[in-house]
């Protein structure tokens, strides 16, 4: 340290060693060896920015030092926990202020009066202290101008007619005249015609250094009269301001005052990397675990739009560890802040917006598909919107579907039915071939190459007609509704089981470059979840100028509605699209309830277990004979498990279980309908979204079920449990209770809605019905009240903020996940959502929902196959990770035997602990993870730890019978041995059980084969999942391709699986599951041979979680969701989008059959019986969407042809001729034969 060597050139014996904690917690041997030098050491220094939590090892250095006695000063910016830790420090209260003091003000002198105060104080030296230099804590700073510069008379030489952009940078970078990075910004924010105001400041308040802290520092130099000076905020420092600026001291419970609502201004979050240029530039992840959580995941708690690197550090004219401007990255920052600035200074009504839809497959029944939301409808919301707010917008349509055929009147991705001279006159415009040579010509070198080597020379064959490009969409007005270009994974799928690095077509880059430099948007608008701008590939994080969504966006400010309950995947967006996540709501839920031969079902079985209760035995006898018929003809033999043809017998043993699986269909929430753009949820959907918030308890306020059970002085746990079980008081079965219970709920709801949710009636009301039962009940009604309908009804902020986004406002920022999970306070949407801090993953609460699931998951392998799983394959995401806390991280340390070690302070998860054999009292189990390329990119940190994990555990001197992992270990180093690796490189390799997408790239590809059909046997799918995800990850691997060692590993997986998390979407709803885990179980049986058992556990209520086997879950879903006539009655409103939520479905379930032989043929022919060939629903479908209607049809028919469904030849008749009439009708419409 340059304070110590100071003091020793003065003669003192003073001698100083340093460490960072990123290092000292990713190094164990440098942590070490810090430990070592401690014992020497006579004051231990540790100065956190931040709070300690965030210091993994924090506490076993304080145990350290606390064993050798020596005084140790913990420096936080945390006020209540530096007085947890005074005791520390056994010197008085004006010696602690002084050290407090040195460290607050830091800089050399300081730095050097401590240590000259330690050799005084504890090496008993007669020394004379200098008195402390109190540097400036904030000021307004510029490369051309004098260090202390008046700031009010450089204000009055701003030029007003130019963009105005406030840069932040922290104090000590200021101190140090560590300032290359900042002085590049700004002389490239005053090249491009800004006036750029620099400032450096300390985030927190201090009395110390007289500090005034960020909210104080903006409402002083960057608020005049309520109004910023400036455009935007460019902010270069880590971690969350609005957190940093009021640090709490133990006594506040109010939340922290969000100052950047009053400066209503774009905040842009870079960063000045720790690492060197070199390491970041080498690095497909970007950024280091500190650097993600510090300079990404913590700024966006503030809202701020996560922008790129501005710089790395590096050595410059003989100066270490100095910040180093990157070429590029400095210019393209300046840019997007000059183009929210020309957005701001655009007047309204001559702003242009793009908006693009999704229409992923390329195929036209597919435009507008989004999870969860109705696009087309919300484009007629947004356009309703911008009308009334005096943007320049020609027509509203009238419906979604008017404003889809308008769309399909014109030229959309899908060419199959019209003609190349069609495409030249339905296309919005045209784009010459020399005009995209102009822009291509000005995108990276490799980047050129690459797409020419994936599509050959431009213009290529994607969207050409007659030689140049064409621009699916239309203008209205100066807004342009487009649809994203396609990604080229369906133009190209054949090469997808070889190849995973394919870069997006010519017409994509020409497409984006039409909307920025021809139509002219100042902002662009991608609608709904999700595209696939930002998954091309590139950088998990921090992009460079190759990354594709930079090399595509480049500039252009973007706002990106998002539905909540899938944050992994909308973080994605934030960080690698710079967008403004605005999350909405997801689609009102309802419970299943009972329809058709179901409903019957339910009332025989309790009559049918009432008389055999009573001993009526004639009575039982002809009712199960009832029962056994509607059994048979809705097979649900299948549900159960037992023969087809089950005799009565059988049956009457089974009664119970049946009834028991009955009430738990009826029981399940599913979709009513699709959520509509800044539109709360409309009449009877209002009252079920309530019911649906509060089945589940929210944090200290009760279940609205379990409310009303107790006032029947009924256990709602107890009924849940055993629903065939009978109640003597009430004379019902339990089953009965608990549909009773959800009546009662139901009205409750309603007559809290007839007095408009008035406090006062209510508490009345319920005080006089239920006596002195009602005091949980109250308070679920209050929270109704002040909370749920208050939340619902601000739905409208999902448009409020969308405009605010576009006024280059300042969008508040939000949590995002499931809100029917217990999570009321996730609303309302409308906010610029963020995730959850990864070092606190698992959390207690998801340590034991993980272990659940696991014991579950168990107890029904070995129910199935009479032993424990040796080997096990799950599939682990980002989003289920952000939405839990970690459940299927808790779910795979209990699996090996391992729990996490949490900090004494905030949770921090600090290392792991071995469960001895004996506490765990089971073999422990061998666990391989499929991650996704998000997990990688959001989660090393958790990569790191499980990879850890594997290691500790396969290293413990135990039996075979009692270490799977150890056992495996040894077999799998032979082999690497035979194969003539050294020792160690046979090790590492054995050690790998973490698999994931390639490096800089994203996806499984198998979705895209099974949708193209381009498949012959389920080698083949097994073989794409293989290219797509055989690369090790690890403390040791950063994606290296090993395809053998996963085919081996996935080869003998006895157990798979993939957990869910809520009943918002299920496995049929997305294609992400059965890629993911039916990819996984296609490598089992292919390179296996073998059959797995697949489980799908669910924590849609983390105290009863369920674990199902794959094919039990997916006959549950068709039984509660897809043939119930209240999901596809909730879709019909929606037209053409609601459609295809229907073709999806179907899709998906053949997907899940030629992975995983997961669907029976009862389940084809309900659907075809369901969808196509019940008049009212396929006439519905035949109007509203005829290309999903052809789509529905043929997939049917290929699951027969290919043998996966064997069924009667009229049925495949009444198909065949379905799907040749709507082919007939689509060619018609396209016109072809002209």
């Amino acid at each position: 340290m340059d304070a110590a060597s100071t003091c020793r050139d003065n003669g003192r014996n003073a001698f100083a060693f340093q460490a960072t904690s990123e290092l000292l917690d990713s190094e164990e041997k440098e942590f070490t060896r810090i430990l070592n030098e401690l014992q020497d050491t006579h004051l231990l220094l540790i100065d956190n920015h931040g709070s300690a939590t965030y210091f993994k090892k924090f506490d076993r250095l304080i145990a350290k030092a606390n064993d050798l006695h020596i005084p140790t000063f913990v420096c936080s910016s945390v006020p209540d926990e530096m007085k947890d830790f005074r005791n520390l420090f056994p010197f008085s209260t004006e010696e602690y202020e002084f050290v407090h003091s040195c460290l607050e003000l830091s800089g050399l002198e300081n730095t050097t009066a401590l240590i000259l105060w330690a050799c005084k104080t504890i090496g008993e030296e007669d020394i004379d202290i200098p008195p402390l230099r109190y540097p400036p804590t904030e000021g307004f700073y510029h490369p051309s101008l004098p260090d202390i510069y008046d700031f009010v008379s450089h204000e009055k030489r701003l030029v007003k007619e130019k963009p105005t952009i406030g840069i932040l940078l922290h104090q000590f970078y200021y101190i140090r005249k560590n300032l290359l990075p900042i002085d590049a910004l700004i002389l490239s924010l005053e090249a491009k015609g800004m006036n750029a105001l620099p400032f450096f400041l300390v985030t927190s308040p201090n009395e110390v250094t007289g500090a005034i802290g960020i909210r104080k520092f903006i409402e002083t130099y960057l608020i005049r009269d309520g109004k910023p000076i400036i455009d935007v905020l460019i902010i270069n420092m880590s971690f969350s301001q609005i957190s940093l600026s009021d640090p709490g001291d133990g006594t506040k419970n109010d939340p922290i005052y969000n100052f950047f609502i009053d400066l209503n201004v774009p905040l842009l979050q870079t960063i000045t990397m720790y690492r060197s240029y070199e390491a970041w530039a080498q690095d497909d992840q970007g950024l280091s675990v500190m650097e993600i959580s510090s300079g990404v995941i913590w700024p966006e708690f503030d809202g701020q739009i996560i922008a790129i690197p501005l710089g790395s550090t590096g050595e410059y004219e003989g100066r270490k560890n100095v910040g180093i401007p990157i070429p590029g990255r400095v210019e393209r920052i300046a840019e997007m802040a000059l183009r929210w600035s020309i957005l701001k200074r655009t007047p309204i009504n001559e702003r242009k917006i793009a908006i693009l839809l999704y229409q992923y497959t390329g195929e036209t029944e597919a435009l507008g598909d989004a999870g969860g939301l109705d696009t087309p409808q919300s484009v007629i919301k947004i356009l309703q919107k911008l009308k009334d707010t005096g943007y320049g917008v020609d027509h509203i349509p009238e419906t979604g579907n008017e404003l889809i055929e308008g769309m399909i009147a014109g030229l959309t991705n899908d060419t199959r039915w019209i003609s190349e001279k069609q495409m030249r006159e339905r296309t919005a415009d045209l784009v010459s071939p020399l005009q995209y040579q102009e822009w291509f010509s000005k995108i990276p070198t490799k980047n050129q190459e690459k797409i020419s080597d994936d599509w050959g020379p431009a213009p290529g064959e994607v969207l050409v007609a007659g030689g140049d490009f064409c621009i699916p969409g239309q203008v209205n007005g100066n807004i342009f509704i487009g649809i994203q270009p396609p990604r080229g994974l369906f133009e190209k799928v054949e090469s997808l089981i070889h190849s995973n690095d394919m870069v997006m077509p010519h017409q994509y880059l020409a497409y984006y470059r039409w909307i920025k430099h021809v139509f002219g948007a100042h902002v662009v608008i991608h609608m709904g979840t999700h595209g696939t701008l930002e998954w091309l590939p590139g950088k998990g994080n921090a992009l460079s100028e190759e990354c594709c969504p930079d090399v595509i966006l480049e500039d252009m400010p973007h706002i990106y509605p998002y539905i909540m309950n899938d944050p992994g995947e909308g973080i994605q967006a934030k960080r690698r699209s710079w967008s403004v996540l605005l999350d909405h709501l997801v689609p009102a839920m309802m419970r299943a309830e009972g329809y058709g031969d179901l409903l019957q079902l339910d009332t025989i079985l309790q009559d049918y277990l009432r008389a055999k209760r009573g001993g009526e035995e004639q009575k039982a006898k002809d009712l199960i004979t009832e029962v056994r018929s509607i059994v048979l003809a809705r097979n649900l033999t299948y549900d159960l498990g037992l023969p087809v043809d089950a005799e009565i017998e059988v049956i009457a043993e089974n009664a119970e279980r049946l009834y028991d699986y009955i009430c738990e269909v009826r029981d399940v929430i599913i979709k009513d309908g699709l959520h509509i753009f800044g539109q709360p949820p409309a009449d009877e959907r209002f009252l079920e979204m309530i019911y649906a918030l509060t089945r589940l308890e929210n944090g200290k306020v009760p279940s609205l079920r379990e409310s009303v059970a107790k006032t029947c002085d009924l256990s709602l746990q107890d009924l849940l449990e055993n629903p065939s079980g009978f109640n003597i008081d009430h004379q019902l079965t339990n089953g009965a209770l608990v549909d009773l219970i959800d009546s009662r709920c139901q009205q409750l709801i309603e007559k809290m809605a007839e007095v408009k949710f008035d406090r006062d009636l209510i508490i009345f009301a319920i005080q006089e019905e239920y006596g002195e039962h009602y005091k949980d009940l109250e308070t679920c009604c209050m929270f109704i009240c002040d909370e749920v309908v208050s939340r619902l009804n601000q739905t409208t902020d999902e448009l409020t903020n969308m405009i605010r986004g576009l006024d280059a406002g300042y969008v508040p920022p939000g949590p995002c996940g499931d809100p029917t999970r217990g999570n009321v306070h996730l609303l309302p949407t409308g906010r610029n959502c963020y995730s959850i801090d990864p070092a606190t993953i698992p959390t207690p609460a998801a340590w034991k929902t993980g272990k659940d699931m696991a014991d579950q998951m168990i107890e029904r392998y070995i129910t199935e196959k009479g032993e424990y799983p040796q080997k096990v394959g799950i599939v682990v995401w980002a989003t289920d990770t952000m939405r839990t806390g970690g459940d299927d991280i808790a779910y795979i340390l209990w699996l090996m035997g391992l729990r996490p070690i949490w900090s004494s302070r905030g949770g921090t998860v600090t290392g792991l602990e071995v469960i001895p054999a004996k506490e765990l009292a089971r073999p422990r189990i061998d666990v391989t993870l499929r991650i996704s390329g998000l997990f990688r990119d959001s989660y090393p940190n958790l990569v790191q730890l499980i990879d850890e994990g594997v290691e500790i555990i396969a290293t413990l001197d135990e039996s075979d019978e009692v270490n799977f992992l150890s056992a495996h270990l040894k077999q799998d180093m032979l082999a690497r041995l035979k194969e003539g690796l050294s020792e160690q490189e046979a090790r590492d390799m054995a050690l790998v059980r973490i698999f994931g997408d390639p490096p800089g790239n994203h996806g499984c590809a198998v979705g895209e084969v099974v949708h193209a059909s381009s498949w012959k046997d389920r080698k083949d799918l097994a073989d794409v999942y293989t290219t797509w995800g055989a690369h090790a990850y690890g403390r040791k691997f950063r994606g290296e391709k090993v395809p053998e060692l996963f085919k081996e590993q996935f080869a003998q997986l006895d157990v798979t699986v993939k957990n869910r998390v809520s009943r918002e979407f299920d496995i049929l709803d997305v294609d992400d599951d059965y890629i993911f885990l039916g990819g996984m179980n296609a490598c089992v049986k292919a390179y296996g041979n073998k059959d797995p058992v697949s489980v799908i556990g669910e924590a849609s209520d983390p105290k009863n979680v369920k674990t199902r086997l794959l094919d039990e879950e997916i006959r549950f879903i068709f039984r509660s969701r897809v043939l119930n006539p209240r999901w596809i009655d909730g879709l019909k409103p929606h037209g053409f989008r609601g459609v295809q939520e229907v073709m999806n479905t179907i899709e998906y379930t053949f997907g899940w059959d030629v992975t995983s032989d997961a669907v029976d043929d009862w389940e084809y022919q309900a659907a075809a019986e369901h969808f196509l060939f019940d008049e009212e629903n396929r006439k519905w479908i035949e109007e509203n969407n005829p290309y999903a209607m052809h789509n529905i049809a043929g997939r049917l028919l290929e699951a027969y042809e290919r043998g996966f469904w064997e069924t009667d030849d009229e049925t495949i008749k009444k198909l065949q001729d379905i799907f040749l009439e709507s082919e007939e009708y689509l060619e018609q419409m396209g016109d072809l034969h002209e």
